[in-house]
């Protein structure tokens, strides 16, 4: 099982499975593969996603599969985040500028710009559909930081 550091700006990993998934079946796992389903003018597009029971999280350069569902609260996904391995994507100790991942309540899961709280809400109540692709997870002591600035292009 691959368990060693995150490469930045690819890959992906299964949480329900905690393994890695391969480059050459990224775009199928993730329903990214472009069919004649609903062509544009001609031209293969990507069908909409029949997989309803899964999300995607991007965190430390890598993308995060779980089952996940917008009746859950969101300290149940960010527990199912963790015991999936997401502090796969801590930097060695030596290398941070921060504590890192130490537990599930370290980390800050974000949708359409909104830090979702561990309260009782549920995924639902941050409008978050089912099968939804575009999530963030992040160190939760990075966005207290406060750097980089709200202002800049870092998060654009």
């Amino acid at each position: 099982m691959a368990t060693e550091g995150v490469s930045l700006g690819k890959g992906a990993w299964d949480c329900d499975n905690k393994r890695e998934i391969p480059p050459d079946k990224e775009a199928e796992v993730f329903e990214e593969i472009a069919t004649m389903e609903l062509p544009f003018e001609g031209i293969p597009t990507v069908p909409p996603r029949k997989d309803r029971t899964h999300m995607a999280f991007f965190c430390g350069g890598c993308r995060y599969r779980v089952t996940a569902l917008p009746e859950w609260t969101v300290g149940r996904v960010k527990e199912a985040l963790w015991a999936g391995g997401i502090e796969r994507s801590n930097k060695p100790a030596e290398k941070r500028a921060s504590p890192g991942l130490q537990r599930w309540e370290d980390l800050a899961l974000i949708y359409a710009g909104e830090v979702m709280e561990d309260n009782d809400k549920t995924l639902a109540d941050y409008h978050v559909p089912p099968g939804c692709q575009c999530l963030i997870a992040i160190e939760r002591a990075k966005l207290e930081s406060g750097k980089p600035d709200p202002d800049s292009a870092y998060w654009n």
